[in-house]
């Protein structure tokens, strides 16, 4: 269980709402979740599963069907009767002594065994009285519900942790982008003040030539960018479903981490229900929401219901009936074939050769062997939440890092640059100031990134987001 101290974290932050940058994210997300065709192909399963298990409940109610059959025959097997000889005799003697024929005399029977211009039809009402089947597979489909319920909010949570890390990846690109085109504009402007000095014979061609190589070089890094942000925007669209080339509106403010004088990062883009890390790290536990804990517990009560399916195989099967129609030969409706048939139907296994026993040996076993399973998945996603708020927290650090260092190296090309204006300073070092601070400026946009997705992750592994 999650401890105390986290939910209040949980509830501080969900009360803030989401912020107004997070809105654009948030509203991709849903977005999402509406339109993922995987989602849907498992919200159709779960509604099989509903139906199953109305499929179950109306089992136990009364069943009626109606039937009828109409037979020709001819032939097959026959009985023969010999009422003629033993009744003629007598017959005879009767007659003698009352001096009449009041009594004739008959021949022998034939009785064909299969029925000619014969019919049954009726409808019949059956209605299950005692029956350990039927409330096993109601118990089964009930369970089975909340275990489809379960795969899919698993997989809405990942979907959202996948959607976040697009979005966040298509910002890193797009703020890629944008340093290499600042830089772009640093290496042309150090170019033209390098054709100045050659004009003015200040100096000479060659630090026209290095500049020029310093323009081509981040050229081809701002080409290389800008295949990225198309790439993440077709990667972001397909998680979306939506057609790969649209287009994705930017939050910038995203990457507008800041970090107090603690080293923790303020709220900004982060999603509004991460937890404070260094909580997660000093007493770490499993949310209760954990899907992946709730389908294992269904698998638990499945289980169970198993075995006491199992230990209940003495218990016999009652079911009642009751059957009204016509029956006799020739196909007619009358008083003289209509019937009326109620009764009841006991079955009772009473000797298997043991073979139930060790059935209900092997169910103890599963309950067993899953009970152990969920212990380790305990165990499991303990370790996943320490994990993820040991890796956020890092991530953090190395962001206040970063940002020491991008102040710096832009503080120190700026200084640079006045000086190779002034002609103080040689070209090779304000090209080493240049590259270090695009390089710390890359570096500290990969770490925003970085401490979004361990936001992203934290979030998942403690099932905060709600849906």
């Amino acid at each position: 269980m999650v401890p105390k101290l986290i939910s209040l974290c949980f509830g501080l932050l969900l009360a803030l709402g989401v912020t107004a940058q997070d809105k654009v994210l948030e509203g991709y997300i849903r977005y999402g979740l509406d339109s993922n065709l995987v989602l849907r192909q498992q919200g159709y399963d779960l509604q099989k599963a509903l139906i199953d298990l109305k499929r179950a409940q109306s089992l136990f109610y009364p069943q009626a069907g109606f039937s009828s059959q109409y037979t020709l025959a001819h032939g097959g097997r026959s009985q023969d009767i010999p009422v003629g000889d033993l009744l003629n005799g007598v017959y005879s003697t009767l007659n003698q002594l009352t001096a009449s024929n009041k009594f004739p005399q008959v021949g022998n029977q034939t009785i064909q065994f299969l029925p000619n211009d014969y019919h049954d039809t009726k409808v019949e009402v059956t209605l299950p009285l005692i029956n350990t089947d039927l409330r096993h597979n109601r118990e089964v489909s009930g369970e089975m519900i909340n275990a489809r319920r379960a795969d899919l909010d698993v997989y809405r949570r990942e979907l959202v942790q996948q959607i976040r890390q697009g979005y966040y990846q298509y910002l890193q690109a797009g703020k890629a982008v944008e340093i290499y085109t600042n830089a772009l504009g640093l290496v042309k402007e150090n170019r033209r003040v390098s054709e100045k000095f050659v004009e003015n014979r200040m100096a000479t061609k060659e630090i026209v030539l290095r500049a020029q190589a310093q323009v081509s070089q981040v050229e081809s890094s701002l080409i290389e960018a800008k295949n990225k942000i198309r790439n993440a925007r077709a990667y972001f669209n397909f998680l979306l479903n939506r057609p790969l080339d649209a287009d994705v509106q930017t939050d910038e403010a995203l990457f507008s981490l800041k970090t107090d004088t603690t080293g923790a990062i303020a709220r900004g883009g982060l999603p509004p229900t991460v937890a404070d890390a260094a909580v997660l790290r000093l007493s770490p536990g499993v949310p209760a929401g954990r899907e992946e804990l709730a389908k294992l517990g269904s698998m638990q009560r499945i289980l169970a219901s198993n075995l006491r399916y199992t230990r209940n195989y003495l218990v016999p099967k009652l079911n009642a009936f009751y059957d009204v129609g016509f029956q006799g030969f020739g196909f007619r409706f009358n008083s003289d074939q209509f019937y009326q048939m109620a009764g009841l139907q006991l079955v009772w296994p009473l000797f298997k050769a043991n073979d139930n026993k060790y059935k209900v040996r092997q169910s103890e076993i599963d309950v067993r062997a899953v009970g152990d399973q969920y212990r380790q998945l305990t165990q499991q996603l303990t370790l996943q939440v320490q994990t993820s708020a040991n890796d956020y927290s890092s991530a953090v650090e190395a962001l206040q890092s970063l940002m020491d260092e991008v102040a710096s190296t832009r503080e120190t090309y700026r200084l640079a640059e006045r000086r190779f204006k002034e002609g103080n300073a040689i070209q090779i070092e304000l090209i080493d100031a240049r590259t270090q601070m695009t390089s710390a400026e890359l570096r500290y946009s990969l770490a925003c990134l970085t401490v979004l997705n361990r936001a992203a992750e934290l979030e998942r592994v403690t099932a905060a987001y709600k849906f």
